[in-house]
């Protein structure tokens, strides 16, 4: 029997094979190697090429005292908070160690202080004629009514006072944090030590307690302001951006910059899935687990991401094994094809692949710290280079020509021999981003905002989970006002594990995750979704561009040192906006305002109240 095919058909058939040609290659490892990170890795070289200059006086037409009690370890923490938070807003602080020198009020424009007595500082008259002529002056401790407290109070907006008394939770009356007025939180990690006052109708309630204790105030006098923060808790970092906000809004027009990045991390994925059913899961999905994980996990896990602009940085691990001996034994083959498969999705959808490591061991040799997590200890580095090496072969081997550039420690644990043995096995090393907040246990490796010396940048992640938990929400809320970084990771077995799914299920744990990341949108709308080497680098871009601003009485100007990428800006100011040169101004909350920049030099000038 003759078949007569036409043209069309063969057409056709032609048509069908190459379409089902390019879904195989697009469905490949290969279409990865288009795939090239190669930019980032220039503006990475570029970066380390620099060498970051003094700082010139500029954006500092005003001086930063920083008054502090070396001998009082609490006026050292709050000392050190000031600087840090002071340098991240490029001013120049000027740290006065008041146990070995006197106060010059004349050498300053602002002055933090960071002592509970106010003798301290020099005499009641002196301080207010200090601030009455255009000076400002920020309590940020809770005051001891000493005699030159008496002389002053009544100038700081307060009408009486009593005595000290524990205080809890804090309700936010202002903008101090951006996006949060109105935010109560009334857990206990928010623990004061309060002065007991009332004030007049002259002083602006920024904060209070639970208890509706005064927390936090302006008075204005004269030409300047006082600032009083009425409690103990700016000695915690993680009380950073209510520092930042209290500086921002003691003085009229006050612009910093800021880092301005969305950065989500999901930790130990890709990795091996166990196989076999999880009794909850099996229970709510008739699934066994890496069924669940491909077809109910993930996928909820992008449509979060699509729905509420998060671009994802998985940081994989080839086994869950505990060897920390050479040779290390590869997986089979099935975990590597599942191990490309979600990879190559984390890919295509914008995000980034990082490195937690050959396995789930910390890089550490100190066997204390390794029996905290039940693990195992590196005998030498040399090992631990070897594991580095592998994990990089490994991911080589699936994503051929995509350099990995980001690492998170397993468990939040580095150490320095670890970090060497990073540096030498990996020259491509970006970024490390372990832990923000301070660890009690001195275990965990913890982090600045900042490039080390040997040129890798230290981006730390600042909260964790699916859920809106109150401690999450307050450190996030700090870290945006402070730096403007929103940075969270969770875990694929967080859905699973007793302690970390709260007893939820996952259909309850992905319903509060969803609600979770449609605040965090709404309330910073305008922060930019970015995978950790994008933000590592544009953070490093700020931190190695200086800054000099210069203010007249209708206008800002601005010039950077370097030029050709964006920079934002925080600016505070009640006024109106006028005419812009090279900078765009949008309105993110009342009187707070991101500015972007995209010269060496720009201006806005300003217009009525």
């Amino acid at each position: 029997m003759n078949i007569n095919f036409s043209k069309s058909v063969y057409f056709l058939l032609i048509a069908v094979l190459v379409a089902g040609f390019s879904f195989l290659v697009t469905r490949s490892q290969y279409v990865l190697t288009f795939q090239q990170n190669g930019e980032l890795l220039h503006i990475r070289d570029e970066i380390k090429s620099q060498v970051v200059q003094e700082e010139e006086e500029g954006i500092n037409e005003r001086r930063y005292c920083v008054a502090f009690s070396s001998s009082n370890e609490s006026s050292k923490l709050l000392m050190n908070n000031a600087v840090k938070t002071l340098e991240l807003m490029k001013r120049s602080p000027v740290p006065v160690d008041l146990d070995s020198t006197s106060l010059s009020l004349a050498a300053c424009d602002v002055v933090l202080s960071a002592v509970d007595r106010v003798e301290a500082l020099g005499s009641g008259e002196a301080l207010e004629e200090f601030v009455h002529d255009g000076g400002y002056l920020l309590f940020l401790t809770s005051l001891q009514p000493d005699p030159e407290f008496v002389v002053l109070h009544r100038k700081m907006g307060i009408s009486s006072f009593e005595y000290q008394v524990s205080t809890y939770g804090i309700r936010l009356n202002s903008t101090i944090l951006i996006g949060e007025k109105g935010l109560e939180i009334e857990d206990e990690f928010l623990y004061n030590s309060s002065l007991l006052v009332s004030l007049d109708g002259h002083a602006e309630l920024m904060a209070t307690s639970a208890e509706e204790i005064p927390l936090i105030w302006k008075t204005i006098y004269g030409k300047g302001a006082f600032v009083v923060c009425n409690g103990s808790f700016l000695e915690e970092k993680l009380n950073r951006g209510m520092l930042a906000g209290a500086i921002s809004l003691m003085e009229p027009d006050f612009i910093y910059p800021i880092f301005n990045a969305k950065v989500f991390f999901i930790d130990d994925f890709p990795a091996p899935v166990a196989k076999g059913r999880h009794p909850v899961i099996y229970e709510q999905y008739k699934k066994e687990l890496p069924v669940f994980y491909r077809e109910i996990w993930w996928p909820n896990m992008l449509g979060v991401a699509k729905r509420h602009d998060i671009r994802y940085t998985g940081v994989l691990i080839e086994t869950y094994g505990d060897d920390v001996t050479p040779p290390y034994p590869n997986p089979i083959d099935a975990v590597r094809m599942n191990l490309i498969s979600y990879g190559r999705e984390i890919l295509k959808s914008g995000g980034e692949l990082g490195i937690h490591g050959y396995n789930h061991q910390p890089l550490t040799m100190d066997q204390a710290v390794a029996d905290h997590f039940d693990y195992t200890a590196w005998k030498n580095t040399g090992d631990m280079v070897s594991s580095i090496e592998e994990a990089l072969d490994y991911a080589e081997g699936s994503f051929p020509s995509y350099t990995l550039t980001s690492y998170v420690p397993p468990s939040n644990v580095l150490s320095t021999e670890g970090r060497a043995a990073l540096l030498e096995a990996w020259p491509d090393l970006t970024v490390i981003s372990s832990l923000y907040l301070e660890d009690k246990t001195g275990i965990s490796y913890v982090q600045e905002y900042e490039i080390a010396p040997d040129g890798v940048i230290e981006m730390p992640r600042v909260t964790s989970g699916y859920m809106e938990r109150q401690f999450d929400r307050w450190a996030e809320a700090n870290a945006m006002t402070a730096v403007g970084v929103f940075s969270n990771f969770v875990h694929p077995d967080d859905a699973i594990s007793e302690d970390r799914s709260f007893n939820m299920t996952w259909e309850e744990i992905y319903r509060s995750f969803e609600n979770n990341m449609a605040r965090v949108k709404r309330t910073y709308p305008w922060v930019r979704p970015l995978t950790a080497t994008e933000a590592a680098l544009d953070m490093a871009h700020v931190l190695n561009t200086q800054v000099q601003i210069e203010k007249t009485d209708n206008s800002i100007e601005g010039t950077l040192s370097t030029g050709g990428k964006e920079t934002f800006f925080i600016l505070r100011t009640e006024r109106k906006i006028g005419r812009l040169t090279n900078c765009k101004v949008n309105r993110i909350d009342e009187g707070v305002f991101l500015v972007t920049v995209d010269d060496s030099r720009f201006k806005l000038e300003l217009g009525g109240y």
